[in-house]
């Protein structure tokens, strides 16, 4: 094997080991929940079953009441098409280089560009699956298999309108204890500004745990909607809301 690809293999184990080790504290300090390795492996199998089997959107979530699909719409689709389209070209390109000169390495470089193929389309097939719901009592908000967010009704303070707000330098501020529901990726929006159109947010009584794709804890008192049918969704979660306080002046 070649030194420099011995190396680069070495760097990159070194790494992930600082990651897991990294994320072992945070779960022994009860800064998560689950063991962050088995949920690890949980979340990787559940993208990859949903990149080779899961094409299909469920039925029964175009019909029931109280689930809400947030990714139609999403600018996140068209960076899906564009990111596959650039890893197949890549991919060809990088193995027909590399092919005579270094083997080796064109061999590694196409099995990471099929399996971050197989990630996106995964990814994308999961968030297609995984809609908002409203159950009795409780909101779920599950952005596929990155983040997610429990919260009960009975911790709604007000919903409002809403919309994006930029400092004087033009960029997008971002907010702190936040949770942004919206299937385009969070870190492309910090990184180059690019967001879906911000429609409502729910401010929430106190602060409530969010999740990281780590499982990792996140204190959160304001959810960002940014998804197209948001006045379905809020008018829902407002009649529910002035149900239970009907309810509650009665009693």
């Amino acid at each position: 094997m070649d030194r420099q690809l011995l190396i680069s293999i070495v760097i990159i184990t070194i790494l992930f080991e600082s990651l897991f080790v990294y994320l072992f504290l945070l779960y022994k300090k009860g800064k998560i929940d689950q063991n962050p390795i088995l949920l690890l492996f949980k979340k990787e199998w559940n993208i990859l079953y949903h990149g080779f089997f899961k094409w299909r959107t469920k039925k029964r979530m175009m019909i029931q009441n109280d689930s809400y699909l947030f990714h139609k719409n999403s600018n996140y689709f068209y960076l899906f098409l564009a990111l596959i389209h650039e890893q197949i070209i890549e991919m060809i390109v990088f193995h027909i280089y590399l092919k005579k000169e270094e083997p080796d390495i064109a061999l590694i470089m196409l099995v990471l560009h099929i399996y971050s193929v197989i990630y996106m389309l995964g990814d994308y097939n999961l968030l297609r699956n995984t809609p908002f719901r409203i159950t009795k009592d409780k909101v779920v908000m599950k952005i596929g298999a990155r983040r997610s967010l429990y919260f009960d009704l009975s911790q709604i303070d007000y919903i409002q309108p809403a919309s994006i707000k930029y400092n004087k330098s033009g960029s997008i501020i971002n907010e702190k204890r936040v949770f942004h529901a919206t299937a385009f990726p969070r870190i492309l929006t910090i990184i180059f500004g690019i967001s879906d159109e911000l429609k409502y947010e729910i401010i929430l009584k106190q602060p409530v745990d969010a999740r990281g794709y780590f499982g990792q804890k996140q204190k959160t008192n304001k959810v960002l909607l940014y998804m197209d049918n948001s006045s379905e969704f809020v008018n829902e979660l407002q009649n529910r809301l002035d149900i239970t306080a009907t309810t509650t002046k009665l009693v």
